[in-house]
């Protein structure tokens, strides 16, 4: 995952303009930061000239396709934009907490496999099932743990997410019917046929 930045330039009656794109333009962004590909996003003040949109993805051509698609630059509002890769050297953005505040869902999964399959599950995990999920509105984040028992290694797989309608749309009409690619279970031993969901009721972070 890298961080983009995305720079519009304005055109100079944009405040006056603004208001008749402004809720198509931030239920985009909104839905954008669901998926948790937007981080940061907002117009820079004294003069109004500018915009700066922070995004942390896999592929640029997510924040061109975003930029392409904003009712802002379509309805040209924006004369100018520009995606430029940000290295992070102080900080790291991580999900807002607000992403497991109370009444958001958790969807539990725990599976099996070998010392030597964790780090090709890890990898097809990574690259291939978050970046799906990212795409699903209503995903808010997730976590893996791993355990050693003898000689092998359970995973626990912990998803938030923000309704179980936006779980419907990832898992379908069977929200406790485990997700798992072919290629998935092939690097594991055994797997959870069934997922558990609760919901939060009460969190803290720090």
């Amino acid at each position: 995952m890298s961080y983009y930045a995305l720079f519009y330039d304005t055109v100079d009656d944009y405040v006056a303009r603004r208001a008749e794109f402004r809720e198509m333009h931030l239920l985009m962004a909104r839905e954008v930061r669901e998926r948790g590909e937007l981080l940061l996003a907002g117009a820079f003040d004294d003069p109004v000239d500018r915009a700066l949109l922070v995004f942390r993805v896999d592929d640029r051509s997510k924040v061109e396709e975003f930029a392409r698609k904003d009712p802002y630059v379509v309805s040209g509002l924006v004369k100018k934009w520009e995606v430029r890769p940000w290295k992070v050297v102080v900080g790291n953005e991580q999900r807002s907490p607000a992403a497991r505040a109370s009444g958001a869902i958790l969807r539990h999964w725990s599976a099996r496999t070998t010392e030597a399959q964790l780090p090709k599950y890890l990898e097809h995990f990574s690259k291939s099932v978050l970046p799906e999920l990212r795409r699903v509105a209503g995903f808010l984040g997730a976590t893996v743990s791993t355990r050693q028992t003898g000689n092998a290694v359970e995973i626990f797989v912990e998803t938030s997410w923000r309704s179980l309608d936006a779980i419907r749309a990832f898992a379908g009409p069977d929200l406790e019917a485990a997700v798992v690619a072919p290629e998935a279970a092939a690097l594991l031993t055994d797997f959870d046929r069934r997922v558990r969901h609760s919901e939060i009721t009460l969190s803290d972070h720090t």
